[in-house]
């Protein structure tokens, strides 16, 4: 923090200007979608994903700073690519989009900046270095973040299997699920599930277990709740 203080100052001096409070630059485009399958991978920003109206795909993007200067978007081959720049950038520089997708269209996502599924009914695949956040779903969800937390509410999606190396997860359901199969390496894990009869299994190599619901060998519900360094929990609703 103190050589980005000291540069910055440097570079007022010299002359260059750093702006730290750039406002966001918003542009729209809708991309025409036929297929049953859909790519959606970003190269900088935060992506937040909700159910469209139209077969069409439609696209928001807000950009600040030096990502204004030349982002691109395409939507070729079933992969919409969003991508924008901040590199070697002093001052403020990010963007964030809304991608708005046709129900029934299949999702794979890989966004680096966190993702946020809000009200999809698909099955969604989520690969992200940050934060995934999961609102009123009810497709099967496979989410995996490198570096970040795992949160979900309102959840129907009868299969959901979360991963997370450096982070906790947190989900609450309400309907039960079938196959319910968390994982963290270095973090708490908790699931919230309306009372039904599970298959549980919670186990922490290096904190507590607990589960609110006792396992019932002959059910066709499974939940499997680990975590390496973190407690771990299975809560009835």
């Amino acid at each position: 923090m103190r050589l980005f203080v000291i540069l910055a100052a440097f570079l007022a001096i010299a002359g260059c200007s750093v702006r730290f409070d750039t406002e966001e630059v918003p542009a729209v485009q809708t991309f025409p979608f036929t297929g049953n399958q859909l790519k959606i991978t970003s190269s900088l920003g935060g992506l937040r994903v909700l159910p469209g109206t139209s077969p069409a795909v439609e696209v928001e993007r807000w950009t600040r700073g030096k990502a204004s200067a030349s982002p691109s978007w395409s939507l070729r081959d079933g992969v919409l690519r969003l991508s924008a720049e901040c590199t070697l950038v002093f001052g403020d520089c990010g963007a964030r989009y809304h991608v708005k997708v046709p129900s029934g269209v299949r999702l794979v996502i890989d966004s680096p900046d966190g993702v946020i599924l809000d009200g999809l009914t698909q099955d969604v695949d989520v690969s992200s270095g940050d934060r995934i956040q999961v609102k009123n779903a009810s497709g099967k969800l496979r989410l995996l973040s490198d570096s970040g937390g795992i949160e979900g509410d309102g959840l129907k999606s009868p299969s959901v299997r979360g991963r997370t190396l450096d982070g906790s997860i947190s989900l609450a359901f309400t309907a039960p699920p079938t196959t319910l199969d968390l994982k963290s390496r270095e973090g708490g894990v908790t699931a919230r599930v309306p009372k039904e009869s599970y298959q549980v299994t919670v186990k922490s190599a290096d904190g507590s277990s607990h589960s609110d619901i006792e396992s019932t060998k002959s059910s066709n519900r499974t939940i499997l709740v680990r975590s390496t360094y973190g407690n771990v929990r299975v809560l009835a609703k």
